[in-house]
This record gives C-alpha cells, structure tokens and sequence, in this order.
C-alpha cells in the first residue's frame, strides 16, 4: 500500500501547481489579448482581419455637416469649352407644329452639346532617312541619327513610357502590360520588351531625379518617414520611405534599422522636424527634432481599451478622448480667425496626461507580459510627451504620419499583386520608378 503524502509534502505540491496556473494563467492572458488584435488596435495590415473581423468602430464622431463635397473643396465639373475640336450641325426635319418643311427658315436658337472622348488611338510610324553622301574627296559620309533612333526599328517613348505606367504604376504584370498594350494601341509587345523599358527608365530616373527629391526632402522643415518589410530575392528586405507633402523617396535596403536610413540619404543630414512612429532606431538621429504618430498611439489606447483590465482601460479611454479633442481643436484653430483656444487646450491635454500618469501607476507592478506592455505604453507617453503633442504648437507638423503610411501602402500593393519581386535590382527599379511617379502626382495636386 501507498504512503500518503506527509503534510509539507502536499503544502510544496499545492505551491507548484499555483504557480504552475499562475503563468498558466497569465499565458491565457496573452493568447486573449493577441486573438483580439486587429487592423483597428495594432499596426496589423486590414487583410489580416479575415473574414469574421469586427465592425468598423470609428474613432470620429459627427461633425454637425451634411453629406456630399464639403464646402469650398475643389471639384471636378465637366465644363464646355469655347472652341471644339470637331463640330456637326443638326437641322430639325419638319415643323413640329404644323408638319411643314423647314427649309430656307430663320434659325433663332441653338443648342451646343459637347461630348469629350479620346480620338481614335493607333500606332503612327515615323521613318527617319539617313542620308549617305559622297565628298569630291571620295570620302562617304552618313548623317547621324536623332537621341534615341538607335536601331532599324524599334518603339519610340511613348509607348514605351505607357508600358512602364502600367507595369509599376498601375501594377499589371509584365505579361499583362504587354497584352494591354497590343488591346489598347495594336502594340505587339513582348513582356521582356516591358522590363527593358522598365530598367532604362530606372536607371536615368536614378541618375537624374532621386538626387533632386533626395536632396529636397533632407532640406525640408518637415518629413515623414516609414519603413515595410518587402521580400525580393528570396529574402526578407525593407523598404524605407521618406516624403513631403511634395517629394516621395522610396529606397530597398536589407537592414530595417539605422544602416537602412543611412543608405537612403536623408535622415543623416535631415535637421528639420522628423514625423515617423515609435521605433527606435528613428531617435538615434539627434540632429533632428522628432514627432510621434498619434495615429498609432491611438491604436496602441484602442488596444489597451479592448485586452486591459476595467481601471486600466477605463484611463486608456480617457486618454484616448482627450487626445482626439486636441486634434479637433488645432485642426480648428487651423481654419478659424480666432486661433487656438488655449484655455480648452489645457483643459484637455491635462486630461490626457492625468490619464497616462495614472495608467503607469496602475500597471507599475508589471506582474504579466501585457502589464508590462500597458506599463511601456504609458511610460513611453510621459517621456515623449513634447513628441506626440509637437503638432500643437508648430503649425507645419500634423497630428499622425498618414503621409509617409501612404507612400508606403502602393509598394506593399505590389507586392500583393506580385507575391514578391524577384531580384533586388527589379525592387530597386521599381523603388525608384514609384519615387518618380509619387514626386510627379504630389506635384501636380
């Protein structure tokens, strides 16, 4: 028979498996938290929701207007212009009184409509004649041919330029780029005629233009700056972004830190103020004033909100109402005579710090993983707070980094299409080619 378990036998059993539930516990804690993340509480991508994601909750609240175009923004109306291109005259047939015909009758009105479409597109075909002519001498000589006439036949840039739009900007495959081309323009196009095309736009637009955007962002007041991770040649690369509300400069690097930065040419001489998120390597830079994205710290609130005890969310909602009320009150000081309302400003942004003191009070005891994840969040917004409220008090810094996130969605849109790019070189181009176009459509707004 058995000998029972003598007392102290049982006490040290009883310890071990409290302590065992304990972290039992606190993993189950963790695991909770993580199936509750989401695109609208953490820095997750919308894709990763799935299917059973939650409904849309909002952050705004409503804004007293009414539907449609807000009031004094630019439209795009379809107006008539004074001379057309092409114009037909109507005659009406008979009278629609009487029945009689109209011929040789006065004409007292008339009634222009306009329709605007694109002519009918197809290939024209320039011949360029180099002429060979005989000096008295006896020496031949034949006229040279004009930039970029290189070959018997060949596509002009044109095309060319339409094919490279297609492929990195509107992200068609090379394949599908050149079946465009034949459908639209009767253009018999192979897919490596495309990626040529694409290498040598590449490769001037990196010698002549990504100094030019490169040295205007590092001499802005403001840029914002991101990174995402890209896979090309078979392994996992970042791609940083640095951008006004101008310029956008896109570079791959295989380092997502400092060495990355470094290599894109802009942070190491950059002495504006830098809009970007929390990650660290950002604050290595000290020649440079920093702002934090509020965006993110919102969703970081969200998610204390939506995984935290009541006491601690109940702060993180706090906190998190106070911050939009900042927002709302600079961005109406922006379009209002009469300023900031300074008294309100206080009244609120003491709201939110109450909040986050009393948050980090709360977690201090760090007792689990997501305690001590609340417990940086708060400590991080003490510490930075001249950071995440700098918008308050210089007019050209915004509230979150949605620039620089912007730049960054369409690359991470390629690689959706594609599934990867598939050398670094071709990641390079491509880098360099949406640089170009992001430049030009900022531009041009």
């Amino acid at each position: 028979m058995a000998s029972q378990p003598s007392y102290e036998q049982l006490v040290a059993e009883n310890a071990e498996l409290r302590a065992a539930l304990a972290v039992a516990l606190a993993r189950i804690e963790e695991l909770s938290a993580r199936l509750g993340m989401s695109s609208k509480n953490s820095s997750k991508p919308p894709s990763s929701d799935g299917l059973a994601k939650p409904a849309p909750k909002s952050l705004r609240t409503r804004s007293g207007k009414g539907p449609g175009r807000p009031i004094g923004q630019v439209g795009f109306t379809l107006m008539p212009v004074e001379k057309a291109d092409h114009q037909f005259g109507y005659e009406p047939g008979v009278c629609a009184g009487c029945g009689a015909g109209l011929a040789g009758a006065p004409v007292v009105g008339v009634e222009h409509r306009q329709v605007f479409d694109l002519p009918p597109v197809a290939l024209e075909v320039t011949q360029h004649d180099l002429l060979t002519r005989q000096c008295s001498c006896g020496t031949v000589t034949k006229a040279s041919a004009p930039v970029g006439v290189s070959a018997p036949v060949r596509y002009g840039p044109r095309i060319a330029g339409i094919g490279v739009y297609l492929f990195h900007g509107q992200f068609l495959s090379e394949g599908r780029t050149a079946a465009a081309l034949g459908d639209l323009f009767g253009a018999r196009v192979a897919a490596a005629t495309v990626a040529s095309w694409t290498a040598k736009t590449a490769v001037r637009i990196t010698e002549e233009v990504i100094p030019v955007i490169t040295d205007r962002i590092a001499d802005a007041p403001v840029a914002h700056f991101d990174e995402t991770g890209l896979r090309t040649a078979g392994k996992l690369h970042w791609m940083h972004s640095a951008s006004t509300d101008t310029d956008v400069l896109l570079s791959v690097h295989a380092k997502r830190g400092t060495k990355g930065m470094d290599a894109a040419g802009v942070l190491p001489r950059f002495q504006g103020v830098a809009v970007h998120d929390a990650w660290a390597p950002y604050d290595t830079y000290t020649c440079v004033a920093h702002a934090l994205c509020n965006a993110h710290l919102l969703r970081e609130l969200i998610y204390v909100q939506d995984t935290a005890p009541k006491k601690v969310a109940d702060l993180a909602e706090q906190a998190t109402d106070a911050l939009l009320k900042v927002k709302d009150l600079v961005e109406t000081a922006a379009v209002s005579e009469a300023g900031l309302d300074v008294e309100a400003l206080a009244y609120h942004t003491g709201l939110l710090r109450s909040a986050v003191v009393l948050g980090k009070t709360a977690t201090r005891g760090r007792a689990t993983k997501l305690e001590r994840k609340y417990n940086a969040l708060f400590t991080r917004v003490i510490n930075r707070w001249a950071d995440y409220l700098r918008f308050t008090s210089d007019p050209l810094v915004p509230f979150d980094n949605n620039r620089a996130e912007q730049t960054i969605r369409m690359p991470k849109l390629r690689v959706k299409v594609s599934g990867s790019l598939r050398s670094l070189g071709g990641a390079q181009d491509f880098a360099a080619i949406r640089s170009y176009f992001a430049t030009a459509i900022s531009a041009a707004r």
